[in-house]
């Protein structure tokens, strides 16, 4: 799954005959082969609806292409001491349970102090030197919860596949605003960028990938539920997204109006000292090399405190 900031939307000043794959790498500034697997993975939409694979299509000025950059196969990083909640670890892969507020990769905006920095310097690795570990996923950076960072080329092109085939499991816990009338359900949307709001993504009917977000209610508060979800898909800001369509947004998410004053003074209080999304992954499970795994994480302290003030409201 791809962070916001590699997303990427651009607006063509001039026309192309181009192939696409072509076209795309030297305009995005990676290799025609990377271009070419993001293609085939449905990952570049042409004015919001996906590129078709081989595709010649002309490219004219005005033109909008949105992209979400799959990571390298392979990361060459600067180490950085950063401390990481590492919960598991073989020859294979690291199981990392990622803090709010914490960015994965470096990106425009962020050069350094990324958690991929910090496996770097784990890893007693320097730049270049050949120990390159895999990105496979990724959550936002106000989100907590599990990582999977595989620590082979074998690893990475197995455990790519699984998520690739949504043979994942990927469960979330999500404090949201509101009442659910249905406990449990499925939201099945086109997922692309907003045309109102460039940083964040919006439920599009006729373009856009397909984006699939299962939920169940797990308890129910005056105000806001607890929610269990698994995700089908893996989409930047899926659920957020997905949760706002529904009208009712991941409480403190500020990108998809979930900010709000409830007027309870002690609520208010610690919604306003919680400055991020209330979502959490807190479950990581596959199958590799015939063997099952799953791994779990508990509830980070700052979104406790939010659910126990929701809970006494």
């Amino acid at each position: 799954m791809v962070d916001i900031d590699s997303a990427i939307s651009i607006t063509l000043d001039a026309a192309s005959d181009e192939r696409a794959d072509r076209f795309l790498a030297g305009l995005i500034g990676i290799s025609r082969t990377r271009m070419q697997r993001n293609i085939e993975r449905q990952n570049v939409l042409l004015n919001g609806t996906v590129l078709a694979k081989n595709s010649f299509s002309r490219f004219r000025a005005g033109d909008i292409i949105e992209a979400e950059i799959e990571p390298l196969e392979e990361l060459s990083l600067a180490p950085e001491a950063i401390p990481l909640n590492i919960i598991f670890e073989n020859s294979q892969f690291l199981i990392i349970d990622k803090p709010a507020g914490l960015v994965v990769h470096p990106a425009p905006g962020h050069p350094r102090g990324t958690l991929m920095n910090g496996v770097m310097h784990h890893l007693g690795a320097t730049a270049g030197d050949g120990i390159r570990p895999g990105l496979v996923h990724r959550i936002d950076k106000d989100t907590s919860g599990l990582l999977v960072i595989a620590r082979s080329s074998d690893a990475f092109e197995e455990l790519a596949a699984l998520f690739a085939a949504h043979d994942i499991v990927r469960s979330y816990t999500a404090l949201v605003w509101g009442h659910f009338t249905e406990k449990k359900g499925t939201v099945r949307t086109g997922h692309a960028r907003d045309p109102k709001n460039r940083l964040r993504f919006y439920p599009s009917k006729n373009s856009g990938r397909m984006a699939v977000t299962h939920y169940e209610v797990a308890e129910e508060y005056a105000l806001a539920t607890r929610l269990t979800l698994r995700l089908e898909t893996g989409r930047t800001h899926q659920i957020r997204m997905h949760m706002r369509h529904l009208g009712h947004p991941v409480v403190n998410d500020e990108l998809y109006e979930g900010v709000r004053r409830t007027g309870r003074p002690t609520l208010d209080k610690v919604l306003g000292g919680a400055p991020r999304q209330m979502l959490h992954a807190r479950e990581l499970g596959f199958v590799l090399n015939g063997k099952e795994w799953l791994f779990k994480s508990p509830i980070p302290a700052d979104m406790e405190e939010v659910n126990a003030a929701l809970k006494a409201a």
